[in-house]
């Protein structure tokens, strides 16, 4: 792992498993918690969110300061690039100041450059555009490790609008490094162009067959906020025919998961009934972010 978390092109299978473990050992006796350390005090965090966001944001917080490292929200409202100045401007700004670290989501592919342009600051990136989610797939990959023994066995269902989340390209980067057995996606055409003919999987548009035998089920939402064309599907037959409900998940796998990273779009791409199964693992995700972000944190601090 390099002193950034970019992209998981050059992570290994045992870099992975190993941020699963540290940050399963995080967690305390309590179900529902994490460990306080002072491990980090000297660590300051600033988070630069140019796109909206609720689990990604709180839980980078929440696992700063389980830290002991100091965290700064970067209001981006009030600040001084509503008038003018650069993200570039910013950050040089920030660094200066002494952050060490930061936390940046952008609706452009941006973060890259930046790291080169500025070496002495460490990067996690929180959402590049459509491009990439690592910390996401991260956590995703602990979830799903957290109910199943082996990935290399794991016949995987994503559905929903594939070509405009970043979530499902982390998550085929990462997922290609510890192996599966089937992956097929399944959606409407119109959302799936990128994935009607890919090397990793089968496109499926009949929901019921796609999610047959299923050992993991992925819904995504239709990303309105990335669409620059008008769907040719109505939002009633688009539930009808893509919806995840309890009767659809009858033909996967009876020890199937379920997932979807957030936030979900209920009476849409998920049923409310559905997220009531135990066979539904969002919470688990949320969860897992607090304890796998603070496992990258540290890593990443272990590297400067």
């Amino acid at each position: 792992m390099s002193q950034n978390l970019l992209n998981l092109a050059d992570f290994t299978e045992k870099d992975i498993l190993e941020l699963i473990d540290l940050a399963n050992n995080f967690q305390t006796n309590d179900p529902v918690g994490y460990r306080h350390e002072n491990i980090f005090p000297d660590k300051k965090v600033a988070s630069i969110f140019c796109e909206p966001s609720t689990r990604t944001k709180l839980s980078f917080e929440i696992a700063t300061h389980n830290l002991g490292a100091k965290y700064l929200d970067f209001n981006l409202a009030n600040s001084s690039m509503q008038k003018g100045e650069t993200l570039e401007d910013t950050l040089e700004a920030m660094m200066l100041m002494g952050i060490d670290l930061c936390i940046l989501r952008h609706s452009d592919s941006s973060i890259h450059a930046l790291a080169k342009k500025f070496p002495s600051l460490q990067f996690v990136n929180a959402g590049e555009g459509s491009v990439g989610h690592p910390s996401q797939a991260l956590l995703d990959l602990m979830t799903i490790r957290e109910f199943k023994k082996s990935f290399v066995d794991l016949k995987i269902t994503i559905v929903g609008d594939l070509d405009h989340s970043r979530v499902v390209s982390s998550f085929l980067e990462a997922i290609q490094i510890v192996g599966f057995k089937t992956i097929t996606f399944c959606g409407h055409p119109d959302l799936c162009k990128n994935y009607l003919e890919n090397s990793l999987g089968n496109f499926e548009p009949d929901l019921e067959t796609a999610m047959e035998d299923a050992d993991v089920v992925m819904a995504l939402r239709i990303q309105n906020e990335r669409l620059t064309e008008k769907l040719t599907i109505s939002a009633s037959d688009y539930v009808e025919r893509y919806q995840i409900n309890v009767d659809s998940l009858q033909v996967a796998s009876p020890e199937t998961i379920l997932l979807h990273p957030g936030p979900v779009n209920f009476g849409i791409e998920l049923d409310q009934e559905a997220a009531k199964l135990d066979n539904c693992k969002i919470k688990n995700q949320i969860f897992n972010g607090v304890g796998m972000r603070m496992a990258v944190l540290t890593k990443l601090f272990s590297q400067a």
